[in-house]
């Protein structure tokens, strides 16, 4: 997971911290350590923030996935 893709990604589309918090149901403190990696999101707060902030494939593609095929 690319957590500074996900920060830009946010403040691109204008969104600061709490906003997406509130949006998302965490609270800013939470929604801060998640961001910063401190904490990890879960899978559904990751589904609501591809919501909340309307990703793109790609964008869920680069900020999500690392791209790497296993063989």
């Amino acid at each position: 997971m690319n957590l500074n893709l996900l920060k830009r990604t946010r403040m691109y589309k204008g969104y600061q911290q709490y906003e997406v918090a509130d949006g998302i149901g965490l609270t800013r403190q939470t929604y801060n350590y998640k961001e910063n990696g401190k904490s990890s999101f879960n899978i559904d707060e990751l589904t609501r923030i591809v919501l909340f902030l309307n990703l793109t494939f790609n964008e869920v593609n680069e900020i999500f996935f690392d791209n790497v095929i296993s063989k």
